[in-house]
């Protein structure tokens, strides 16, 4: 069970989770994307929109959501993340999915150059060791999960730009 994660919300951990889903796939893997959000269902045709959840409820749904794409081939599951861990709004879906999916590996999704949440002026991003820190911190005691890559977001920067953000990251 991978579930990507991300420092902000609507910075990609979709995109990341089809993607290597796709990619699993072209290597024979029985792989499975799980949807826990509107756009992710409507590509799937299948999932739960966690954030229309009860929060008491929302670990079950991840818990849930696991076990029905298992069900339908993945052994591989790659779990589309939603919010952040250090959002001041929507941490609490972030850690609901990771504890209800129990994941044995996170991905680690940021925006390149990004250095505070986006709409939440003064509350400034921590930095890449401590995000995986955070992340793998906050996992389930009776399985540890381990932030395996970072997915860096390079949309909005040249491709010199990308190369620089990419080698800077991986120094970090």
């Amino acid at each position: 069970i991978v579930l990507t994660v991300g420092s902000d919300c609507a910075i990609g951990k979709k995109t990341v989770a089809l993607e290597l889903d796709l990619e699993a796939r072209r290597r024979g893997l029985r792989s499975a994307f799980v949807p826990t959000g509107q756009t992710g269902i409507a590509i799937a045709g299948w999932g739960i929109a966690v954030d229309a959840v009860v929060s008491d409820f929302l670990a079950g749904a991840a818990e849930r959501l696991v076990v029905e794409g298992h069900r339908r081939g993945g052994d591989l599951l790659l779990v589309e993340g939603q919010g952040s861990l250090s959002h001041p709004a929507y941490s609490g879906v972030t850690l609901g999915l990771m504890h209800g999916s129990a994941p044995h590996l996170l991905v680690l999704r940021h925006k390149a150059y990004a250095t505070e949440i986006e709409g939440y002026p003064g509350h400034p991003l921590p930095s890449l060791p401590e995000l995986v820190e955070l992340h793998e911190r906050v996992s389930l005691p009776r399985r540890r999960a381990r932030v395996v890559c970072l997915a860096l977001n390079t949309a909005d920067v040249d491709d010199e730009g990308a190369r620089t953000a990419i080698a800077e990251a991986a120094a970090e």
